[in-house]
């Protein structure tokens, strides 16, 4: 119903979160790196009873946590360095309904998940909402995956869902095709050092075809990428 061009190494394919900008540069070896995050210590469970003369609690002290560790604020990329303490995106419960909502929500939460691959390297999401024979996918992540290897790390290029249609029918082989309008921010990918190794400006709305399944309660992305006969 949507056939869908393979893309390989290409500018001009603003894939989820920055995937295009970064088909071009990071084909070549580059560098990057990754972040992590954390979290607070649960607060002590109050006691009961009547307080003793010998033990009274004030309410001050009644309500401060024996321990508590703030969790780190998150930090974008920059010259600086790699982005560090980024959340990996919330699932909304909507992007597990089985109806048209339900796809488009899930649709948007995959391209959060791309985003978010980019600027930490973190794929286990992604990977996990992905069938691995996604080629765009895997030729993108892998990409990525080389420049942060190589030491360096990537910025920006954030993209941003501008439409959604789906006719959410199951065609032939099982899945649901959709067309995305997708906007992609600008980005930038650093050296090891801290150049800018590659700068792509914001690119303008580019249509892509996905193909998704219902499995398990879930859905999944099967394949995303240009329309046949579309730049």
């Amino acid at each position: 119903m949507f056939p869908v061009r393979a893309e390989g190494h290409r500018r001009a394919a603003p894939l989820p979160g920055r995937a295009a900008p970064l088909l071009a540069g990071a084909a070549a070896a580059l560098v990057l790196l990754t972040g992590c995050q954390g979290d607070a210590d649960a607060s002590p469970a109050p006691t009961s009873g009547p307080p003793s003369s010998s033990a009274v609690t004030t309410t001050a002290e009644a309500s401060t946590p024996a321990s508590v560790s703030a969790a780190p604020e998150p930090s974008p990329a920059s010259s600086a360095g790699p982005a560090t303490n980024i959340p990996v995106p919330a699932k909304p419960a909507l992007a597990d309904e089985n109806s048209a909502e339900g796809l488009e929500a899930f649709t948007e939460y995959w391209l959060e998940l791309f985003s978010y691959g980019y600027e930490t390297n973190d794929w286990a999401p992604f990977d996990e909402v992905t069938d691995p024979r996604c080629g765009t996918c895997s030729t993108v992540s892998s990409a990525v995956r080389n420049v942060y290897e190589s030491g360096g790390w990537v910025s920006g290029g954030d993209s941003r869902v501008m439409s959604f249609v789906s006719d959410f029918q199951i065609n032939t082989q099982g899945s649901i095709g959709s067309y995305v309008e997708v906007v992609q921010g600008e980005s930038r990918i650093y050296s090891a050092s801290g150049n800018v190794v590659e700068e792509t400006p914001e690119g303008t709305a580019k249509f892509k075809a996905t193909f998704s399944a219902y499995l398990d309660g879930r859905w999944v992305m099967l394949d995303f990428g240009a329309p046949e006969g579309t730049e």
